[in-house]
């Protein structure tokens, strides 16, 4: 008989009907896996869980309970630092960002290198683009359900508690939640993607991950420390989050740059990653 080589076709059979929603298999997959292991249903979950409770809780105080006082008022910079916040200046949701990203989003594509299974997704009806955006989901999802969700969630609350001049005035707040969780969402993802698709180690993506995350701020402020000047926020992601965060919830910040500089950042980062993947995904792509 003869002997053949077992290798991965090209599919030759009828197209889904629902072309547009091949992506779900991969994240309902993604997620299911991503729900098997404890660690990450710990990390991923009970964190963010906490930190959203707590917001809730400070919302309902100032609104309920006389006599009560904060440092802050329950505006539109309330908001803007629940969805992302430095360190420095409250509690930390970009590290909680940054427990989701890694911890869901670290081995979807490196996992997939290392057990060759990229070319068998590939082999299917599935386009690149198909198996991008079923990964991006998984990771877009559980960041969706710390940021946008109880974002808008938070803001209900409070206009339900409090008096109805306040919605009068911040009609405009979901909007720019809605927005910034977008802006966050896409470009940490992606980034997330990108190292992933670099390595066929879950560890090293993580690595590079958090050399850019948590390094960047830091370079920033070594270069602000020597040149005495905020320009050189633009290398900080933190920093860019910041300004355009400012610009779309109408506040102040720090820095001696225009919120468009920061805009153009996050495109070609964006862009960046989206150049990246293709050629990563592509390289495998089984040609019919």
């Amino acid at each position: 008989m003869p002997i053949h080589t077992q290798d991965y076709r090209h599919w030759e059979g009828t197209l889904n009907p629902r072309p547009y929603t091949r992506w779900w298999i991969i994240t309902k997959a993604e997620l299911k896996l991503l729900a098997q292991r404890k660690i990450v249903r710990l990390i991923v979950a009970i964190p963010p869980a906490i930190y959203i409770i707590v917001h809730a809780a400070l919302i309902f105080i100032l609104n309920q309970v006389p006599g009560a006082v904060f440092s802050f008022d329950i505006d539109n910079e309330f908001f803007q630092n629940f969805l992302f916040r430095n360190p420095g200046a409250g509690p930390p949701s970009s590290f909680l960002i940054a427990l989701i990203v890694i911890f869901g989003g670290s081995g979807l594509i490196a996992t997939d290198l290392k057990n060759n299974a990229l070319s068998l997704y590939l082999s299917k009806p599935i386009s690149w683009i198909d198996y991008l955006i079923g990964k991006f989901a998984a990771i877009g999802i559980l960041l969706g359900c710390l940021t946008l969700v109880p974002g808008l969630l938070l803001f209900l609350e409070h206009v339900l508690l409090t008096d109805a001049p306040f919605l009068k005035e911040n009609y405009w707040i979901p909007l720019s939640i809605i927005t910034y969780s977008v802006l966050i969402t896409l470009s940490s993802s992606l980034l997330m993607l990108l190292f992933s698709s670099l390595t066929s180690n879950p560890r090293y993506a993580i690595i590079g991950f958090s050399a850019v995350w948590f390094g960047s701020p830091v370079i920033y402020e070594i270069l602000k420390a020597i040149t005495r000047t905020s320009k050189m926020a633009l290398v900080s992601i933190w920093a860019n989050y910041d300004i355009l965060g400012t610009a779309l919830f109408a506040g102040s910040h720090d820095y001696a740059v225009h919120w468009g500089w920061a805009l153009l950042i996050q495109i070609a980062l964006i862009a960046l990653c989206l150049f990246v993947l293709h050629r990563r995904i592509r390289a495998v792509e089984i040609v019919k």
